[in-house]
């Protein structure tokens, strides 16, 4: 009799786990975008992803035909957030990036529309990369209600009662959020086509005139209060923090990429706009790999991304040399 009690135990534990595997792999993709728009790399979004598996299997609902989405949200949600609140206590060697991603030909379809409520971001333009980094002004908490209502689509009420908060503290949270990226919203546009154009004409000259070494034309590229950030998460020569103003950026990057060696560049589509994956053969501590990125304004490159370290790199593909 206990064989046979346990037989059943077995098989309707069995019959749980394939409910909650199934129920994961028809949100799985949601859950990932949300990840990493949370936490900011794709490394650690895989992470959630596999921790989140494992609980829904370990611990599926006991109704079969519950709602998963809210769950699987919820729980994904807690534990990016884990995640992003250990990286900010860790110290971070240089200036820190979101890790690039490969996104194909997506582009917004329009402009950013000037709402308060709904659909502020598409999936395009929140997860590019000044979006991503705008994000990193903001609290783990404000983070996740500004990226779910905001870029994702949900209603106050209903992120609430997913992340099992009140109304209130959402509103609150949305309100600071809000306030925080004001200065993302006026310095960037959504990556339109036109906008993924330009980016692309600007991208190809800024490569250009490093690939030749001429400081001067790249200067006259950037704007006056240009920057440069570099993280090679102390894995690699670079420079360390911020670089400001387009002389000192111009001059600086040319160092840099003559310190590396010959350096053979090609084109893809990251993060919504195109970017330039630099190979090299490499000089024992010079990074071998690394992707190139810039942020246009009033025509104008008004920062430069360089990306060296390789746990940042995991998710783009780079051709053999």
């Amino acid at each position: 009799m206990r064989e046979r009690i346990e037989r059943i135990e077995t098989q309707r534990s069995m019959q749980y786990r394939a409910v909650a595997a199934d129920a994961f792999s028809a949100q799985r993709q949601l859950l990932w975008d949300l990840c990493y728009r949370v936490t900011g790399t794709a490394g650690d979004a895989d992470l959630v992803l596999r921790d989140c598996y494992a609980r829904a299997v370990e611990r599926p609902l006991v109704d079969r035909d519950a709602d998963w989405r809210p769950h699987l949200i919820y729980s994904a949600a807690t534990l990016a957030m884990d995640v992003l609140r250990r990286r900010k206590r860790r110290q971070y060697v240089g200036a820190w990036l979101p890790s690039p991603i490969e996104t194909g030909n997506a582009a917004s379809r329009d402009p950013r529309p000037h709402t308060t409520t709904g659909l502020r971001y598409d999936m395009v333009e929140s997860g590019s990369m000044g979006f991503l980094k705008a994000l990193e002004t903001l609290e783990p908490r404000e983070r996740i209600v500004f990226v779910m209502c905001d870029a994702f689509g949900f209603h106050v009420h209903d992120a609430a009662s997913t992340l099992e908060y009140t109304s209130a503290s959402v509103r609150t949270l949305l309100q600071n959020a809000r306030r925080k990226m004001l200065r993302y919203d006026v310095a960037h546009e959504a990556p339109t086509r036109p906008v993924q154009a330009q980016v692309a004409a600007l991208l190809r000259d800024c490569v250009g005139h490093i690939q030749s070494f001429d400081a001067s034309r790249l200067e006259k590229m950037l704007a006056l209060d240009g920057q440069a950030i570099f993280d090679s998460g102390g894995e690699f020569v670079a420079p360390s923090g911020n670089i400001f103003g387009s002389a000192t950026v111009a001059r600086i990057l040319t160092k840099f990429v003559r310190g590396t060696g010959p350096i053979r560049f090609s084109f893809q589509m990251l993060n919504g706009l195109p970017a330039a994956l630099g190979q090299a053969q490499g000089r024992p501590r010079w990074a071998k790999r690394f992707v190139l990125s810039v942020d246009a304004r009033d025509g104008l490159v008004s920062e430069i991304h360089v990306i060296l370290a390789t746990a940042k790199l995991t998710a783009v593909r780079f051709d053999s040399i």
